[in-house]
C-alpha cells in the first residue's frame, strides 16, 4: 500500500526501532484526509528535501573519487543505502504528519489567507442573493440506529379513562353467577316466543269474552223468554291458523240464481225454496229460511262492519280481519253460547279468508247448536266484503247450503 506522498515505505533496518506503524501492519488505521492546499505544500516540501539530498550525494561522490577505487565503490554503496533510508524516513514522516490541519466532517478547513478571503467574499454574495432561511437544528450525537433513531418520536396518545360508573357496572356484571345469566336469557327468549305466538296465531286475546244481549240479536233467543238483565258473555278462543272446512252431507237446496251485491262488491248463490229474499240491517243483501225466529236461518252480505285501520294485503291480514267480523256476528247468536272454531282457510277465488264456528246453547230446556260461516274477501271497493250465514240445528238439512254458498262467492 502506498503512503500519502506516493513513496512506498521500506521496513526499518536491523537494530533500528520503527518510528511508525506501516499501513500494511495496521489495516484498520484510518487514512487522514488531505486538502488540495496541504497536498501542494507537501509536494513542495518533498521536492526541497530531494534537492538537498541530491546535493549531499554529489559532494559524497566527489570525496569518494579522491579515495581508492575499490574503497570508494564500497563507501559509495553504503552512503547511498544510508541516504535512501534517511530520505524514506523523512519523507514518510512528513507526509504522514503534514504541517497543515486535516479535513474533518465537523470542522472547516483553514486555507491560505487569499483562499479564506475569496471564500468569505463568495459567502457574503450568496447570503445577499439567497433569502434567509430558518437555521437548521444542530445535529445531535451520532446514533447507532442511524437517521431513523435521530428523528423526534411522536408523543404517545393518551389512553382514555373509562367512566367510573361504567367500570363499576362491568365489575358488578362479572360477579353475577352464570346460572343467573342463563335464567335471565331463558326468560327473555320465552317472552319473545309467547309474543310471536300471539302475533302469528291470533289477533284475538285468548279467552276473550264477547257480551251479547238478546235485545241486540235477532236469532232464536231474541223472542220468547224475557231479556236477561245481565247476559252471559261468549268466550272466543284465538283464531286457528288453519282448519279445513267440513263438507256436510245431503243434497242441499237448488241454486235458483245469483245474488249480486253491488254495495259490497260480491256475488254468491241465491237459493230457491225454502230460502227467500229479505231485508236485514246492516246487510245490503240478505235471504232467510223459516218464519220463526227460534228456527230461522240467515244469509247476509255487506261491506265489513268493523273498523279497518289499513287495507289488508295478505292472507294473514284477512284472517285477522275475519276474526273481528266473526265476533261481530255473535249478536245473531243466543247469549251464553259455548263457542268453537270449525273452519279457518283461504277463500276459493279471491284474496280473502273463511272462518266457521259452532255455538251451543240451551233453549226451551233443550240443548241446541248452530253452524255459522263468515267470509271476508278483497274487492274493488274501499272496504273488503263480508258474507255471513247461520243455520240452526232445527234446519240441519240446510247445512250443505253453507258449503255451496262459500264455493260460489267471488268479487264482481
Amino acid at each position: 500500500m502506498a503512503d500519502g506522498a506516493g513513496i512506498s515505505p521500506s521496513r526499518p533496518g536491523s537494530g533500528r526501532p520503527p518510528t511508525y506503524v506501516p499501513s500494511y501492519e495496521a489495516p484498520t488505521t484510518p487514512m487522514p484526509r488531505v486538502s488540495p492546499e496541504q497536498a501542494l505544500a507537501m509536494a513542495e516540501a518533498a521536492k526541497a528535501r530531494a534537492a538537498k539530498t541530491g546535493a549531499r550525494q554529489d559532494s559524497g561522490d566527489a570525496a569518494t573519487d579522491h579515495a581508492g577505487t575499490d574503497h570508494a565503490g564500497t563507501d559509495s554503496a553504503a552512503q547511498e543505502e544510508s541516504t535512501r533510508e534517511t530520505v524514506d524516513y523523512n519523507v514518510t514522516a512528513d507526509v504522514r504528519r503534514p504541517a497543515g490541519p486535516f479535513l474533518r466532517p465537523d470542522r472547516p478547513v483553514a486555507g491560505s489567507a487569499a483562499t479564506q478571503a475569496t471564500q468569505a467574499t463568495q459567502a457574503t454574495a450568496a447570503a445577499r442573493a439567497t433569502p434567509a432561511r430558518p437555521a437548521a437544528p444542530e445535529p445531535g450525537p451520532p446514533s447507532s440506529f442511524g437517521a431513523l433513531a435521530d428523528r423526534p418520536r411522536p408523543a404517545a396518545p393518551r389512553a382514555r379513562r373509562r367512566p367510573r360508573w361504567l367500570a363499576l357496572a362491568i365489575f358488578r356484571i362479572g360477579d353475577i353467577p352464570i346460572r343467573a345469566v342463563y335464567g335471565i336469557g331463558a326468560a327473555i327468549v320465552t317472552g319473545i316466543v309467547v309474543v310471536l305466538i300471539f302475533m302469528l296465531f291470533g289477533g284475538d286475546t285468548p279467552g276473550e269474552q264477547v257480551r251479547v244481549s238478546p235485545a241486540q240479536g235477532s236469532g232464536p233467543a231474541a223472542s220468547g223468554a224475557p231479556p236477561s238483565p245481565k247476559p252471559t258473555p261468549i268466550a272466543v278462543p284465538p283464531v286457528p291458523a288453519a282448519k279445513t272446512m267440513t263438507v256436510f252431507t245431503g243434497t242441499g237446496t237448488p241454486v235458483a240464481s245469483y245474488a249480486v251485491d253491488q254495495t259490497a262488491g260480491i256475488s254468491y248463490a241465491q237459493y230457491g225454496t225454502p230460502w227467500a229474499k229479505t231485508t236485514r240491517d246492516p246487510f245490503t243483501s240478505a235471504q232467510k229460511a223459516g218464519t220463526s225466529r227460534q228456527s230461522q236461518a240467515l244469509i247476509g252480505s255487506a261491506p265489513v262492519p268493523v273498523a279497518v285501520p289499513r287495507a289488508p294485503a295478505t292472507y294473514e291480514d284477512f284472517r285477522k280481519l275475519a276474526g273481528k267480523a266473526a265476533k261481530w256476528t255473535l249478536r245473531y247468536q243466543p247469549a251464553g253460547s259455548k263457542f268453537t272454531w270449525t273452519v279457518s282457510q283461504r277463500a276459493r277465488y279471491n284474496l280473502g279468508w273463511v272462518l266457521g264456528y259452532k255455538v251451543s246453547y240451551v233453549q226451551g230446556g233443550k240443548k241446541h247448536s248452530s253452524q255459522a260461516y263468515v267470509m271476508v274477501i278483497s274487492t274493488a271497493k274501499k272496504k273488503p266484503a263480508m258474507l255471513f250465514a247461520s243455520v240452526p240445528d232445527t234446519r240441519a238439512a240446510l247445512y250443505h247450503d253453507l258449503n255451496m254458498l262459500f264455493w260460489t262467492a267471488r268479487a264482481i
